[in-house]
């Protein structure tokens, strides 16, 4: 019996929860939920509204990327996602704590106002998803939807313009843990995974993209994420 793990289309942290099971040969069947009806949903099964969330076939369920990975790390030790070392590992998991805590957000904050104004590229980012609704209703709800989206991750156009201010800086801060050491190794570790998927689903916007490329945490987020559904074309965002 296979793993199961509910998921959101796109969603970053549900992109790396799904690498790290690939990776560690554990078998899944993944679960796509609508978003924002997933909150509920998510609330009934696991005590909480967010995703990725993920049922173990001998009944253990856990909810949320980071726990998952060390779930992960216990049931299927190789190949391993922190290093043994103690120091290396304090350093990996502080770039994976601010990938959850820090990027995650920033991400869903961008992606969500640029769906807003852009509400004909969200069906883009179910490509591939199985989604327990009509196509033609989920192209319908989609400006709803990122509208709510909006609300919920606190994404107003002043919180966004002030994240697109700090963006170098975030990037700034991938860079030198991909010269350190730290991420962008021969295999991924657990903030590989956390922060390559967060930079992947920014650089699905055309107005980003080329800012993100450019950059040493653009080639480790298309290393590690070469496919990412979704794209929202350019002028999205405004220049100001």
């Amino acid at each position: 019996m296979a793993a199961k793990l509910y998921a959101v289309p796109a969603s970053h942290p549900c992109a790396c929860v799904e690498y790290a099971l690939r990776v560690k040969h554990v078998p899944y069947e993944r679960v796509d939920l609508i978003p924002v009806a997933h909150r509920l949903i998510q609330r009934i099964r696991f005590g909480g509204g967010t995703v990725p969330g993920i049922v173990f076939e001998d009944g253990e369920r856990v909810l949320g990327s980071r726990p998952i990975l060390r779930t992960l790390e216990h049931r299927a030790p190789d190949p391993p996602l922190l290093p043994a070392d103690g120091r290396e590992r304090r350093r990996v998991e502080e770039a994976e704590l601010w990938g959850d805590e820090v990027l995650q957000p920033l991400v869903r904050r961008i992606v969500w106002q640029a769906l807003v104004r852009r509400p004909g590229a969200i069906q883009s980012y179910s490509a591939g998803a199985r989604l327990p609704i009509p196509a033609p209703l989920a192209k319908l709800s989609g400006p709803l939807v990122a509208r709510i989206q909006t609300g919920i991750h606190n994404a107003g156009e002043a919180d966004v313009r002030a994240d697109l201010a700090n963006l170098d800086w975030h990037l700034d801060r991938v860079d030198r843990w991909i010269a350190g050491g730290v991420i962008g190794g021969e295999r991924p570790n657990a903030a590989d995974l956390q922060i390559g998927a967060g930079v992947r689903l920014l650089a699905t916007l055309d107005d980003l993209a080329p800012r993100i490329d450019a950059r040493p945490a653009g080639e480790l987020a298309r290393r590690w994420f070469p496919d990412y559904p979704g794209r929202i074309p350019a002028g999205a965002l405004p220049a100001a």
